[in-house]
């Protein structure tokens, strides 16, 4: 009886070691912590010394207080798995991930803008002017509502 009472409490203690780890694990889905809270500028590259992507970092940096504005989070995609959001290495698969999802090749530059509500809302194969990018932004719905709420 004391054996089965043992390996009763040994299994539970085990189970919940693992659902705590789980819960401490990153989903792998590393857009989803925006949901609903970002607007994600997906900037996929090849490499770091990618012409188109070391000009997309260019404008970037001169419009930052519009990133800022609108809720934009920029996710840099680099190489084979490398994830930076705004600046910063992540840990985790999320690279491959990433790039099934919106069907971008390992060999692509592509920057792509990502809605509040998950969806994508713009592609660009090229370095893109953050006015094209703000320009569709202010157009939707949601942005509009913000900038009605700042207004007031």
């Amino acid at each position: 009886m004391k054996k089965i009472l043992f390996s009763l409490f040994l299994a539970g203690f085990m189970l919940f070691g693992l659902r705590a780890d789980a819960q401490n694990k990153p989903s792998g889905n590393i857009l989803e912590q925006f949901k609903w809270k970002k607007r994600p500028l997906l900037i996929f590259t090849p490499s770091a010394e990618n012409p188109a992507y070391l000009r997309q970092k260019e404008i970037i940096h001169a419009g930052e207080a519009g990133l800022a504005d609108r809720d934009m989070v920029v996710i840099e995609l680099i190489g084979e798995d490398a994830v930076y959001v705004n600046g910063t290495r992540q840990k985790g698969q999320y690279g491959k991930a990433l790039r099934s999802r919106f069907e971008v090749p390992q060999e692509d530059f592509s920057v792509i803008l990502v809605g509040k509500d998950g969806t994508q809302k713009q592609r660009n194969k090229a370095a893109v002017e953050l006015e094209k990018v703000f320009g569709l932004i202010d157009q939707m719905p949601m942005r509009r509502q913000e900038m009605r709420e700042d207004n007031k």
